[in-house]
């Protein structure tokens, strides 16, 4: 059996609603989508989605949810 890259099972968690992307797995307190790409501490869901689909995120700035909706992970919505 071969092992589904992170970014796969990633993806599988996400739920396109035509505006927002909900995250549907595990949250931290707070309401924020959280991620473990390997073993290791758990992400935050909306910057694994900003980093795979727009790059790294530049040091000093801190991503913020425009759509106010916290379990989104829309790198449009960051």
């Amino acid at each position: 059996m071969t092992e589904v890259p992170y970014w796969g099972r990633f993806w599988e968690k996400v739920e396109p609603t035509g505006f927002c992307w909900n995250w549907t797995a595990s949250k931290r307190t707070g309401g924020y989508g959280q991620f473990y790409p390997k073993p290791g501490p758990p992400q935050a869901a909306h910057r694994i989605a900003y980093e795979l689909l727009v790059g790294p995120i530049p040091a000093g700035l801190v991503i913020d949810h425009l759509c106010r909706n916290r379990t989104c992970v829309n790198p449009s919505h960051m």
